[in-house]
């Protein structure tokens, strides 16, 4: 009876073995038939969150372009640059006055590249300078100054002069884009901050003698009044969940300021910030493992691996431990991901006119947690069978049912 008993049990688990093996296979299959079938180039890469095994990979080592995908390793350098809890962008004010009510000659507005500064949250700062300062005059100019970022560097490395693009600056005007096509947009976005806080001013019963400028601050002068944004962490969690480029590239832009004293952030500089994060975390090299000039992903010189966003997601894994899923968009809430596929999966999308992306994490229908990542570049979007987003839900979904 042991003998019989030992039979048993051993071929019961050889069965399991083997349906467990053509199921993975299947899933494998499927996979393979929906690469083979897709009208484009695809990179893939598919780990156990925990352990690292790669449970399917397909041209995981091969440069793309990442998209979206990008703001990924803009979410590592700010995390690794600051204090995401606590650091705050603050917008300083300086002017002078001998009489209450009274700004004696210029008020200098200094920016520092908040990019939560929507039409709505500079009238509470125009707001909270009146009450403040019960402020009824001004005989001098509102000058603005835009210094803290370059002024020419209004948008992206290998942005589309003529595509809808976010305009970047150390004043900046949250949802402003660009929309119509023209060569230079300099001081555009400075002077429209400065053209809404002068009318809600106005509607304030502020008298204001001068003009709006583009200058400096007199280093005389000392700060009367500084605004301060929102924490870090609630910019990163909108700039990931809604995929917003401006907020990305405007963070993407302040890396340097932490340790730089000129004072003054140039893409130049950004990029070497960024790289700094990248070879300490991850151990990749710019220019020879990968490369990324902008901080959103709208730029088309933009390469990376499936298998380098892999890399980064584990990291951020490791370090935060699920804490790191706030900062991504899921199938639950609202955002990119909103109802895209039937079950939770945590992710960052990636969307240009020959590039499409998703990457993040999610647990299996078997209590697996899995890390991915899928790329497609070159792609012919003819009809739906075509398209990329279809491809990649397939794929999701293979994983989800199979891994």
């Amino acid at each position: 009876m042991k003998l019989r008993y030992k039979i048993i049990i051993f071929l019961s688990f050889f069965l399991i073995f083997v349906f467990l093996l053509i199921g993975a296979a299947g899933a494998g299959t499927d996979i393979w038939e929906e690469i083979n079938k897709f009208p484009g180039f695809s990179g893939i890469l598919i780990k156990d969150l925990n352990t690292q095994e790669a449970l399917f990979s397909h041209n995981e080592d091969k440069l793309f372009t990442p998209a979206s995908l990008t703001k990924i390793f803009t979410l590592l350098a700010a995390l690794e640059i600051f204090d995401e809890e606590q650091y705050v962008y603050p917008t300083s004010f300086y002017f002078s006055s001998t009489t209450p009510g009274e700004i004696n000659g210029d008020l200098y507005i200094v920016g520092n590249g908040d990019p939560t500064q929507s039409p709505e949250v500079i009238k509470k700062i125009a707001d909270d300078l009146v009450q403040k300062f019960g402020l009824r005059h001004i005989s001098g100019d509102i000058v603005l100054d835009n210094s803290k970022l370059l002024s020419q560097e209004f948008l992206g490395r290998g942005w589309m002069w003529d595509d809808k693009n976010p305009l970047i600056g150390a004043l900046t005007v949250m949802g402003y884009k660009v929309k119509e096509k023209q060569n230079s947009y300099l001081n555009t976005m400075p002077l429209l901050w400065g053209d809404i806080f002068s009318q809600e001013l106005s509607k304030k019963g502020v008298k204001i003698e001068g003009n709006i400028r583009i200058g400096k601050v007199q280093e005389d002068l000392r700060i009367k009044y500084i605004y301060y944004s929102d924490t870090l962490d609630k910019m990163l969690a909108y700039m990931m969940k809604k995929s917003d480029n401006q907020s990305a590239e405007n963070i993407f832009r302040t890396l340097a300021l932490m340790d730089n004293s000129e004072g003054v952030s140039t893409i130049a500089r950004s990029i070497a910030s960024l790289e700094e994060v990248i070879d300490t975390t991850l151990g990749l090299k710019w220019g020879k493992d990968y490369i990324l000039v902008d901080g959103c992903g709208l730029s088309e010189y933009n390469l990376t691996t499936p298998a380098h966003l892999v890399k980064a997601i584990s990291y951020l894994y490791r370090k935060y431990d699920f804490k790191i899923l706030d900062y991504f968009a899921n199938t639950e809430e609202k955002g990119t991901l909103k109802e895209r596929l039937p079950f939770q999966v945590w992710g960052k999308t990636g969307t240009l006119s020959s590039a499409s992306a998703l990457a993040g994490l999610l647990e299996t229908k078997n209590k697996r947690w899995i890390v991915f990542c899928l790329m497609e570049n070159n792609f012919i979007f003819i009809e739906e069978e075509n398209d990329p987003k279809i491809f990649e839900n397939r794929i999701i979904e293979y994983i989800y049912e199979n891994l």
